[in-house]
């Protein structure tokens, strides 16, 4: 839950560092989060980018579900709209933490998933377009959810690049509509 916010605009390297440092001090847990001081928070982990911005939402966000009694209660799809008015949390923030905290059958809608599936299939997709096009082609459990997220983000973070893809050691170049214009 805590490397939701982390990893925004941060290599994954240095959250799992930070987080593996807060788990040795006992700070691993959203309630622990919610009694740390915010400057304390930031100071533990400036090694993100935008550490101060990170650790004020972190800090509302753990108060937030403190006062709501718990994760358990908030990782709801019901509670999305909820989630959602939280300062920092975005729409793919919001799904994520549903789909990977709460088992919650949603598609978080990320760069890399836009990116890859319009390339793959030859379209060009608007962000929110990625979570209807999913639920309508992949079965709807939340482990082929989970599968396809990350499988996604891996394709894009290693050859589905922004800039100049490297369509040639891409898994998906076979079957892909895009990998032509790529040499």
């Amino acid at each position: 839950m805590i490397s939701a916010f982390l990893v925004q605009m941060t290599k994954w390297e240095t959250v799992k560092r930070i987080l593996l440092a807060l788990r040795e001090e006992g700070l691993s847990t959203i309630e622990a989060i919610s009694r740390l001081d915010e400057e304390d928070l930031a100071r533990k982990i400036r090694a993100v980018n935008f550490y101060k911005t990170k650790a004020t939402r972190l800090r509302a966000f753990a108060s937030f579900v403190v006062e709501n009694g718990g994760l358990s209660n908030l990782l709801k799809l019901e509670m999305r709209s909820e989630l959602l008015k939280v300062n920092g949390l975005g729409e793919e923030t919001v799904d994520s933490i549903l789909l990977f905290a709460g088992h919650q059958p949603v598609f978080p809608a990320s760069e890399y998933s836009r990116r890859v599936l319009s390339r793959y299939l030859g379209v060009e997709l608007r962000r929110s377009e990625v979570p209807k096009l999913v639920s309508q082609n992949v079965t709807k459990d939340i482990y082929s959810f989970k599968i396809l997220h990350a499988g996604l983000g891996s394709v894009g973070k290693a050859s589905c690049l922004q800039g100049t893809p490297k369509c040639d050691r891409c898994i998906l170049k076979q079957w892909c509509k895009s990998n032509y214009r790529y040499p």
